[in-house]
């Protein structure tokens, strides 16, 4: 980071030479407006200077008359500076303001410039990390009972990731399900309570650098969540970009962006149960479960025993399934409330037709499919006569046919123990592969 006289003494060059001095309150703006920014303590340090430019650039050129900016860490929660620009037209000088706020300004910078421990150790993947929901809530608490919207520059990752809570990691693909959004705030870090309604409405303008994204639908997805999460806090994500100086204009100028029901994002009512949904990096990773067979007749025997694996299900009736596996017994297992481990990851995708529904696990690290252990669970719904599907194994770039049946005409909310079985159908992996050498799957019970 450069030393603040220096950067300021530049961009006081450059607003003489090109810019128009700062506005004065507009409608847009009002008297008295207060603008928030919230930083990631862990902003790479090749765009630091960018942020910094920004932010200066903001408080000596752009920012209104009687308005007040204040700067926070968004991760840890707490205040890093605070700049009231009187209703004075002094103000109006670029070089009054940087004279004024020096002080404020070299808070900025040092908290820039400060390299902050990373939650979970310096390998963990906290790149531009923040807390919006938290934030939401600790502006709530140093602001009880504001009445006006407040203008929020959010400069960070949208890929919420927190050591304190891994179950809700949007990382490698994850987004939450829209039940999240009907959640108490006890049952998801999502969650909202009614006694946030007394909360200031924030318009959020969100910059992030890079891709942090798998896939374009992960993209999609994260974006549309976000809009619907704050506009259920009566605020709006007004811009999402990684252009931070598009954004920081937009912000201070307060530009109105489309909401969430004109990009036809609405809460779907179909999505009940709380969990991460994965996305997946392409269509063609989900088309050896979607797709046809060539032929009925499985592949010959796997020419050995350890590998990939990947293990699907689909079935046609409007109910909720579940599927469950682990590479071996006493392993970590694998579903919806339990989405990844250092092994694989669970995978589930609504489809609006029940029939095109599917969900899969991948086991990324190499698995012994003799000790590869699977079951489907009747979650909820009712289907008369019990459910069937189809089973799709891939491993060793074979794809593998079966079927699974469920005893029950209902679903039991995941339910286990011995007396639950009749909801569940172990599959049977082995069998199905073609493995003359199964081992016995001596707690398979315990899926169940």
């Amino acid at each position: 980071m450069r030393a603040v006289p220096l950067l300021v003494c530049i961009l006081l060059c450059h607003c003489a030479a090109h810019a128009a001095p700062p506005p004065e309150a507009s409608d847009a703006a009002g008297p008295g407006t207060t603008f928030a920014i919230g930083l990631s303590p862990f902003l790479d340090a090749s765009v630091k200077d960018a942020v910094y430019r920004e932010a200066v650039r903001m408080v000596v050129e752009e920012l209104p008359l009687d308005s007040t900016l204040e700067v926070y860490d968004a991760f840890n929660l707490r205040s890093v500076a605070r700049i009231a620009i009187p209703n004075s037209k002094v103000f109006n000088s670029p070089k009054t303001r940087a004279n004024q706020f020096a002080s404020a300004i070299g808070e900025i910078r040092q908290f820039l410039a400060r390299e902050n421990a990373r939650p979970g150790g310096a390998k963990s993947n906290f790149d531009s990390a923040v807390r919006l929901p938290q934030f939401c809530d600790f502006l709530a608490q140093t602001r009880p009972g504001a009445e006006r919207k407040i203008p929020l520059l959010l400069i960070g990752s949208p890929i919420y990731d927190d050591v304190r809570e891994p179950q809700f990691s949007m990382a490698a693909g994850y987004y939450p399900s829209d039940a999240h959004l009907r959640a108490s705030r006890a049952e998801s870090i999502f969650g909202f309570d009614a006694a946030a309604r007394s909360e200031p409405a924030l318009e959020v303008y969100w910059s992030y650098f890079g891709d942090p994204w798998i896939s374009d639908l992960h993209r999609e997805r994260v974006t549309r969540f976000w809009a619907l999460y704050l506009e259920r806090r009566a605020g709006r994500l007004a811009s999402f970009s990684s252009d931070l100086e598009t954004a920081a204009r937009a912000f201070c100028a307060r530009t109105d962006g489309a909401d969430a029901a004109s990009n036809g994002w609405a809460p779907d009512p179909q999505q009940t149960k709380l969990e991460m949904v994965r996305s997946s990096r392409t269509v063609q990773a989900v088309d050896w479960l979607t797709g046809d067979s060539s032929g009925q007749d499985n592949p010959p025997p796997p020419s050995r025993m350890t590998g990939p694996l990947k293990i699907g299900i689909r079935w046609k009736d409007n109910i909720d399934l579940d599927l469950y596996a682990r590479p071996r017994p006493g392993a970590e297992r694998l579903f919806f409330q339990h989405p990844h481990s250092a092994e694989g990851y669970y995978f589930k995708d609504h489809r609006s037709s029940p029939g095109r529904e599917y969900e899969y696990i991948e086991f990324e690290t190499p698995v012994d499919i003799r000790d590869a252990q699977a079951s489907v669970n009747f979650y909820a719904g009712f289907c008369p006569g019990g459910p069937t599907g189809e089973v799709r194994i891939e491993f060793l770039d074979r794809i593998y046919r079966g079927s699974f049946s469920i005893e029950s005409d209902e679903g039991n909310q995941g339910g286990g123990g011995r007396s639950q079985a009749k909801f569940w159908s172990d599959i049977p992996i082995q069998q199905i592969l073609g493995v003359s050498e199964s081992r016995p799957l001596s707690e398979l019970g315990s899926y169940h």
